[in-house]
């Protein structure tokens, strides 16, 4: 009975081994995958990039502003929408899902009723996107 008992404690550390093994390269295909995207969707046309709020040449509006471009939620596609902090893959088909059947967001503020965003969420993507 003790080789049994050495062949069934083997089998389970091989297996305690392989599940380790898994959880660590899936822990690692996330972070890429959430911190490196265009690895996966390839290179996007638009990403969204933090409006800073201030302005050093307050005196004149150029035609060439140093503004960043912001992310249009009412336009944005899936691949766009997954580039904003906290929205994955199904935020971002709840997003586009919700404004099909509400029409466009009339502000930032009004993402608050797609199931799943919340105040928190809001602050995070209000420096990204505009409804304009």
């Amino acid at each position: 009975m003790s080789n049994a008992g050495d062949a069934l404690e083997r089998h389970y550390w091989k297996a305690v081994t392989f599940l380790v093994i898994l959880i660590l390269a899936g822990t690692g295909f996330w972070g890429i995958r959430r911190y490196a995207p265009t690895l996966f969707l390839g290179e996007p046309d638009l990403i969204a990039v933090p409006d800073t709020g201030s302005s050093q040449d307050n005196t004149t509006e150029s035609v060439v502003s140093n503004k960043p471009v912001l992310l249009n939620i009412n336009t944005a596609s899936t691949e766009e929408l997954q580039t904003l902090p906290n929205i994955g893959e199904r935020m971002a088909k709840r997003i586009i899902d919700y404004r099909i059947q509400h029409g466009d967001f009339v502000s930032v503020d009004a993402l608050q009723k797609v199931k799943g965003i919340g105040p928190k969420t809001i602050d995070k993507l209000r420096p990204f996107v505009d409804t304009r």
